[in-house]
């Protein structure tokens, strides 16, 4: 009979470290659950930020393209004015020649 009592206690005492040991992991897996609910908080900011950068990428870009489309556009305009101014003075020197 005591040796069921021994062995009865020995199987409460591994009982006893077995809900220790439970709530241990529980207790480490709430804070890890914890810490994956932060990062991906922290993750969901990171591509929201990436989003914004992209897009303010994107509209720099079509400023950029405008503005070098605009300086194309009037280096053009100034070539035909001097060329425009060229061809009168050209004119004028012949008519003073003549």
């Amino acid at each position: 009979m005591e040796e069921i009592q021994k062995i009865i206690s020995e199987i409460e005492s591994k009982i006893a470290k077995m809900r220790s040991a439970l709530t241990d992991v529980n207790t480490k897996n709430e804070v890890l659950t914890s810490e994956v609910q932060l990062l991906n908080e922290k993750l969901r900011q990171r591509e929201e930020e990436a989003k914004d950068f992209s897009a303010k990428y994107d509209d720099l870009m079509r400023q950029y393209e405008e503005n070098l489309s605009l300086e194309n556009e009037s280096e053009q305009g100034n070539k035909a004015g001097i060329d425009a101014l060229v061809r009168e003075i050209d004119d004028c020197i012949g008519r003073l020649k003549a």
